[in-house]
């Protein structure tokens, strides 16, 4: 199954789903690429890039609600073809990513 919509209990921040358009940036490279989901602790996303696990990246977001833009550094920690796995290097507080009720939206 390629999306799945029940995650185990054991993660330690709650996924929101999200579609929105992400900017991956690498020492290297811009990359257009589309938010999945999203917690204060990192996000899933789809890019047509090869970007090996690992790799520091900043990924930059709007707030679905506000005219705010998010700019985050964070690591690759997995990979299954285009899809990754990006954890946050330094956790934001929640004030400064989107609310959930955002993100439902």
């Amino acid at each position: 199954m390629l999306f799945r919509t029940n995650y185990s209990a054991e993660r330690r921040w709650p996924r929101q789903w999200w579609n929105n358009s992400v900017e991956v940036f690498t020492a290297s490279a811009h990359v257009k690429a589309l938010g999945m989901n999203i917690s204060v602790g990192g996000m899933g996303l789809f890019a047509v890039a090869n970007l090996h696990i690992g790799s520091n990246v900043e990924v930059e977001f709007d707030s679905p609600n506000t005219e705010q833009r998010y700019r985050i550094r964070g690591i690759i920690r997995h990979r299954a073809l285009y899809l990754y796995g990006v954890e946050f290097v330094t956790k934001p507080q929640f004030a400064q990513l989107p609310s959930s009720a955002e993100l439902k939206r």
